[in-house]
């Protein structure tokens, strides 16, 4: 299998330059995955990686700067078992996850490919965890989980799908002329719905004010429902499980959000995600770098009825989901000037933006590591700017996952992960009964 080394998007870039403006900045995305089974040695697991490394070749290649360019190249000296670590902690699931946050600030090296795995094991007798963790700059959300496939999947490999077939040669007529200018390709309701949310997004949406200082040092929370929960509330209401998981998040926070917080801009205003929204053509599953693009999505904050919101927020999403909106991202991808596109990235960075989500991605298949099963796997993203909290969410198996990364300043404020689990067990136990399965 081979990998393709185009030029360069804007994004890989811009979390390049961040990291480098802000150097305590951490922009990485990873995955907990919590296997069954005493741990194994070191080697063993660097043995598996370097023999499925080749299923995903973009994990031979790096990125990084030179001069104010964006560069992408194969590793001459690449060893995948070089990107393979252990560490031991103590008893309890608390010394994991404490062990996760620790390492979540630790940096990347950047004279390598920009992913690792670390072995973690002595918290339990039967249990042990692997996290990958790679740079933004280097793989979005769908990459990580691909390079999950591709390291630990059960199975034989999986390729790329061939890109789709041209319109068969003959006379051009308006049902089968292929598009070749920017006009054609794009559709024109697609951009104007774009620029709408462009000048939408502007405004600030609602945040708050903590009654204490942040502290930058993330604390992860997590929670898990069954899988069929929301893609049955979901079925019932016409909505995806996306949509419910992120109705779920807005009844969560509010339940969460101290009445004494000043809210800001003032109380009454949307809260909105950053919806994010794959980018990549079938061919490009091992394409290097970054495949994605944003949304601003409002979550109905105000809403009182749960199942409205959802409704509401399936509404919201459905007019970005679109083939044309994609084509719109897509081209700001291709032809925005990388300058511009960071002072996107860096007004992210307020608060007043939106919530950071990784939005719903789903492993395909089942994880292992050698003969023990992968029974859970647990997302992580990253705080930056001023923003409180940051959610993912991941499908795996019969689960789904929740996980927030929040300031460690608020860990006393709620369980913000709890909540968010038991918002989508009430919507699930508040659709007509023929709707569910069994619990």
């Amino acid at each position: 299998m081979t990998t393709t080394v185009p030029s360069p998007n804007p994004v890989d870039g811009c979390f390049l330059t961040y990291e480098r403006e802000q150097p305590r900045f951490r922009p990485y995305v990873g995955v907990v995955m919590h296997a069954t089974g005493s741990h194994p040695s070191l080697s063993r697991v660097r043995e598996q990686i370097a023999g499925r490394v080749d299923r995903m070749p973009t994990l031979a290649c790096k990125v990084g700067k030179q001069g104010r360019r964006t560069v992408w190249e194969l590793d001459p000296g690449f060893d995948p078992r070089r990107h393979v670590h252990e560490i031991r902690t103590e008893d309890g699931l608390d010394s994991l996850d404490r062990t996760v946050e620790t390492l979540s600030s630790r940096p990347i090296p950047a004279d390598a490919p920009r992913w690792e795995v670390w072995l973690i094991h002595g918290y339990s007798s039967d249990t042990y965890a692997l996290f990958y963790r790679a740079h933004h700059a280097a793989q979005d959300g769908q990459a990580v989980l691909d390079a999950l496939t591709a390291l630990f999947g059960v199975g034989p490999a999986l390729s790329p799908r061939q890109p789709r077939a041209e319109a068969p040669a003959g006379p051009r007529t308006r049902a089968n002329r292929i598009p070749r200018t920017w006009s054609e390709r794009i559709p024109a309701r697609a951009v104007a719905q774009n620029a709408v949310d462009s000048v939408r997004g502007l405004r600030s949406t609602l945040t708050w004010s903590p009654h204490r200082p942040l502290t930058g040092r993330a604390r992860l929370l997590s929670a898990a429902v069954p899988v069929s929960w929301p893609r049955e509330v979901a079925g019932a209401l016409g909505a995806t499980p996306n949509d419910v998981c992120l109705a779920a998040l807005a009844e969560a926070v509010r339940r969460w959000v101290p009445e004494d917080w000043p809210a800001r801009p003032a109380p009454g205003r949307e809260l909105h995600v950053g919806m994010p929204i794959s980018l990549r053509y079938p061919e490009e599953r091992y394409a290097v770098g970054n495949r994605v693009s944003a949304v601003r999505i409002p979550l109905s904050f105000w809403a009182e009825s749960p199942v409205d919101r959802v409704i509401a927020v399936a509404n919201a999403t459905r007019r970005v989901r679109t083939e044309g909106m994609r084509r719109v991202l897509r081209a700001q991808l291709e032809l925005l000037p990388e300058w511009l596109v960071y002072r996107f990235v860096r007004q992210s960075c307020a608060a007043s933006s939106a919530v950071d989500s990784s939005g719903l991605l789903r492993v395909p298949r089942r994880l292992a590591v050698g003969a023990d099963p992968i029974e859970k796997v647990v997302p992580t993203l990253f705080l930056h700017g001023e923003h409180l909290f940051a959610a993912s969410f991941v499908s795996y198996r019969q689960q789904v996952v929740v996980s927030f990364t929040l300031d460690s300043a608020l860990v006393d404020i709620g369980d913000l992960a709890a909540l968010w689990a038991d918002a989508v067990e009430r919507l699930w136990r508040e659709m007509p009964t023929p709707v569910k399965g069994n619990e």
